[in-house]
């Protein structure tokens, strides 16, 4: 089946119906600001969504695209298709607790395809500069960030700045140095350091990460929510 709103095209199965409209409905509702954040204009084809009725056959696709597939993986993003689980497989990832709270799944289902959408509007970002792949803790970083997957929790500042360099999994710590990343520096310097993974793996070992944690591990800080 499938169902094409403002920003995308979902193909689906008859088994996730119910979740198409809302999803879409979130999505389209979302990515503007996406745009306005890396400067590049919304291409006229539109990206394709494709749910996966459940995480087997999803584990299968994914470790076609990237070689291997985690217990917690729902979605990724890979030449200009989001590859996404059904909520209503959830119950066999790590996120089965979400699963049995609907109202907390679907929410942070929603959240997450925003996520993906950041890759691709990345990618955009990339083709239009003319620059290589975006270093991980910001690309990933940036993505939690816009989607607003961290809104309102409070995260420890408790990893190290070789652990956001060479760790895969380090999504909250990700999500705390690019916010105070985009939230304390001038814009033309934040989108000039996406274009180099060189300067942006320096510029966190030589300034982002210390200025980061001494941010929010200061007095001030632990009375405030991110």
């Amino acid at each position: 089946m499938q169902f094409e709103s403002e920003r995308a095209v979902f193909k689906f199965e008859e088994s996730d119906r119910d979740l198409i409209q809302q999803l879409a409905d979130y999505l389209d509702s979302h990515v503007d600001n996406i745009y306005k954040f890396f400067e590049v204009n919304m291409p006229k084809e539109k990206l394709v969504v494709k749910i996966i009725p459940t995480k087997e056959e999803f584990d299968v696709l994914s470790r076609q695209a990237w070689g291997q597939s985690e217990k917690w993986m729902i979605g990724f993003y890979k030449n200009n298709e989001i590859i996404y689980l059904s909520l209503h497989d959830f119950k066999n990832t790590e996120h089965r607790a979400k699963y049995l709270a609907h109202k907390e799944a679907l929410e942070y289902y929603k959240k997450t395809i925003v996520h993906e959408y950041v890759h691709y509007v990345n990618d955009i970002f990339k083709k239009v500069n003319n620059c290589g792949y975006t270093e991980k803790y910001l690309s990933d970083g940036i993505a939690t960030y816009l989607s607003g997957q961290h809104e309102n929790e409070d995260l420890p500042f408790d990893f190290t700045c070789e652990d956001l360099l060479t760790r895969g999994d380090m999504y909250s710590g990700y999500y705390l140095v690019t916010k105070y990343f985009v939230e304390n520096y001038a814009k033309t310097f934040v989108l000039d350091i996406f274009k180099s993974n060189r300067r942006s793996r320096e510029f966190l070992k030589d300034e982002l990460f210390y200025k980061a944690k001494k941010f929010y591990q200061s007095t001030k800080y632990e009375n405030q929510s991110i």
